[in-house]
């Protein structure tokens, strides 16, 4: 339970990440994909995250309130064409606000993406286009900014990994484009010596469930190696501090 904030925490992240996938049919070089990315390639981009990093030693987090540290705090997204070799966007999204309370009963807590901030960081294989997919995924057609500019996860369960020391499973819901959906994922949750807790985790979200089918095989044929992976890969740390 005292370990249930920093889920909480995770749980935005993934919040964000989700937000940054809704390629559209009409988005060809710009479309986005994951299912195919490496291990390796995420760990890279969870070493670029802002926050501690455990150097300073994990402890179990207290009962108490803690604020996420926006500033501090960072969610990264990738995708890629399956078909085509290197294919690999990638971008991030602010954390505009959270809170999570912890106690010996359990844990409860929102966070609130900022939708406007999706940006993108690189899009390897067209490079220089980075403006123009940000511009894409802002509109109506996909994350339909203007119309939805946050995006919430509300935290349900944060469960231990037995003998699994920090990590935990976390289960929540995630409201995208107006749509909820339930989420799970692993995630490391801890406080270091310094009184600081950080939520890190790894993981990917089906974009289709929440209506986001632009590019996808499972909904449009013929689409060549123009088809973009359902799956979004997500990475983040999450800062919070009691209050």
């Amino acid at each position: 339970m005292k370990t249930f904030f920093g889920i909480a925490a995770l749980l935005v992240i993934g919040l964000l990440a989700f937000v940054f996938w809704s390629p559209s049919q009409e988005i060809d070089e710009h479309q986005m994909t994951t299912k195919t990315m490496s291990d390796e390639e995420m760990a890279e981009q969870m070493a670029d995250l802002e926050g501690g990093n455990g150097e300073n030693g994990q402890l179990v987090v207290e009962s108490g309130v803690y604020m996420i540290d926006t500033e501090a705090s960072s969610l990264l997204w990738a995708g890629q064409k399956p078909l085509i070799d290197g294919y690999i966007n990638t971008g991030s999204i602010a954390v505009k606000s959270g809170a999570i309370v912890v106690s010996d009963t359990g844990m409860t807590g929102d966070f609130t993406l900022d939708m406007n901030s999706l940006s993108v960081s690189a899009t390897p294989i067209k490079p220089g286009k980075e403006s123009m997919l940000e511009e894409h995924l802002k509109g109506e057609r996909w994350f339909d900014v203007a119309g939805f500019p946050e995006a919430t996860f509300t935290i349900a369960e944060v469960t231990p990994q037995s003998g699994e020391g920090f990590l935990y499973d976390v289960v929540g819901d995630l409201t995208i484009k107006g749509q909820t959906h339930e989420v799970t994922f692993p995630a490391t949750i801890y406080t270091d010596n310094e009184g600081v807790t950080y939520a890190e985790a790894t993981f990917g979200i089906d974009r289709t469930l929440w209506g986001i089918t632009a590019g996808s095989s499972s909904f449009f044929d013929n689409l060549a190696d123009n088809v973009v992976d359902d799956i979004v890969a997500m990475s983040f740390k999450l800062v919070a501090r009691s209050q």
